[in-house]
């Protein structure tokens, strides 16, 4: 019974996890290489591995994040969701986008840095919510509920992650690099510490909050997609100068 239980709900886990995923695939003009994305897919569910580690520590330096549920003080919770949670996951994600795709010779248009950042963040939800899973005797519910909340919102932070991302190839790359960490983290952050209070008021906005982060990211996402309508040259993946026949003029770049 246990291992039906078990199929049944990793198949609850996938199924949003593919759908997702092939969505912004279809939405990617030229195709991305699938063994690039599935490097980057397993860079997600990897990233997870880190957070464990450096999380484990991190409860011995501060006893009080043991356990979610042990934190009765709000102020406390804040911390651990935003300065703990949302800030660890969020700069492991971002390291493996930034590390596998920023300069990778594929990234030659605006929308593909946007997949790279989703398969990544559809990795770590995907193995996030096995861990979840287990930790909770192979919930189905769990399962369907997290299928459907936990992956969107992952989808949504890197959406933010990838548009901030591009945004640094072309213009204040400083400036946008810091705000492809901080607003996730912020959002992230938002997310967590509404689940975790537990607040009667704070829960209901659960659903509203949710809504506002996808709105969000799909306006971001679009403008990434009209930007390479708009123009159909390439850019350059190490200074943003649009480029012909896969050679910059600017910097010297030439796609092998």
């Amino acid at each position: 019974m246990n291992i039906i239980l078990s199929i049944i709900s990793l198949l609850i886990i996938f199924f949003p996890i593919y759908l997702i995923g092939k969505y912004f695939y279809n939405k990617d003009t030229i195709k991305e290489p699938k063994k690039l994305l599935t490097k980057l897919f397993i860079s997600g569910i990897f990233s997870v591995i880190i957070v464990i580690i450096i999380s484990m520590y991190g409860i011995l330096i501060i006893p009080a994040f043991e356990s979610v549920e042990k934190i009765n003080n709000l102020f406390v919770l804040f911390i651990y969701c935003f300065f703990f949670v949302a800030t660890l996951e969020e700069i492991s994600k971002f390291a493996m986008i930034y590390y596998i795709s920023y300069n990778n010779n594929e990234f030659d248009q605006a929308y593909d840095i946007i997949l790279y950042s989703v398969f990544v963040g559809l990795g770590f939800a995907f193995f996030e919510n096995i861990i979840y899973i287990l930790g909770s005797n192979i919930n189905i519910i769990i399962a369907i509920i997290r299928g459907v909340t936990a992956v969107p919102a992952h989808v949504c932070f890197q959406t933010i992650m990838g548009y901030h991302l591009y945004l640094s190839k072309i213009k204040d790359k400083k400036t946008n690099i810091s705000l492809s960490i901080l607003i996730p983290i912020l959002l992230h952050g938002t997310y967590d510490f509404i689940i975790f209070s537990q607040k009667g008021i704070l829960a209901l906005t659960f659903v509203f909050l949710l809504i506002l982060f996808i709105i969000y990211a799909n306006s971001k996402m679009k403008k990434l997609i009209e930007i390479d309508k708009s123009n159909l040259k390439p850019f350059c993946p190490r200074c943003g100068n649009r480029i012909n026949y896969q050679y910059c003029s600017k910097c010297g770049y030439k796609k092998q």
